[in-house]
């Protein structure tokens, strides 16, 4: 579901109601890889109250983000927990941008799609990992470093031997009985 009527809530003789909506979320991209709800669905909790024209809805959902862990590549999945307020007069929303761009209620009708999907966005951690104490990958190699925890490289020697010189010889000089 992409949009939910508000004008489809029935209160009863407490002024407050809740739906659960399930709502289609989009892959996310992140740090250039890309992760996705399991089944591509997230249930959205809506809950409404209402006093007089006003309503204060309140989104909220949990959920799980699948991908790779952003340190090893591996799987990853990551359990997200989110909510958020709208609070709406008289069908629209009463805060967002000063043209009305960045609301999620609009003429009665609530963006789920959008507002979920934003939820998601603004509980996700820093880093999307596979396990809290993941190692990544060695920087020399790319080799596992949750697998192989021991893993190093022998130490890369002087600068000049790495040049394949002798470090005497490329200084000219240095040898016994010269300029005497």
């Amino acid at each position: 579901m992409r949009r939910f009527d508000l004008r489809s809530l029935r209160f009863p003789d407490e002024d407050e109601t809740w739906r659960s909506v399930p709502v289609e979320v989009a892959p996310f991209v992140f740090g250039g890889l890309e992760y996705v709800v399991p089944g591509g669905v997230v249930e959205l909790e809506l809950h409404a109250a209402r006093v007089g024209d006003r309503l204060t809805l309140t989104a909220s959902l949990a959920t799980e983000l699948d991908g790779p862990c952003q340190r090893c590549l591996e799987a990853a999945r990551v359990h997200v927990v989110a909510r958020g307020l709208d609070s709406v007069l008289r069908g629209d929303s009463e805060v967002g941008d000063e043209d009305g761009g960045d609301v999620y209620t609009s003429a009665y009708s609530v963006d789920v799609e959008r507002w979920a999907r934003d939820l998601i966005a603004a509980a996700l951690p820093v880093q999307l990992l596979c396990r809290d104490d993941c190692a990544g990958l060695c920087p020399v190699c790319g080799a596992d470093l949750n697998a192989e925890p021991g893993h190093r490289h022998d130490s890369v020697g002087s600068e000049d031997e790495r040049a394949g010189g002798d470090a005497g010889s490329a200084r000219g000089g240095g040898g016994e009985g010269e300029g005497a």
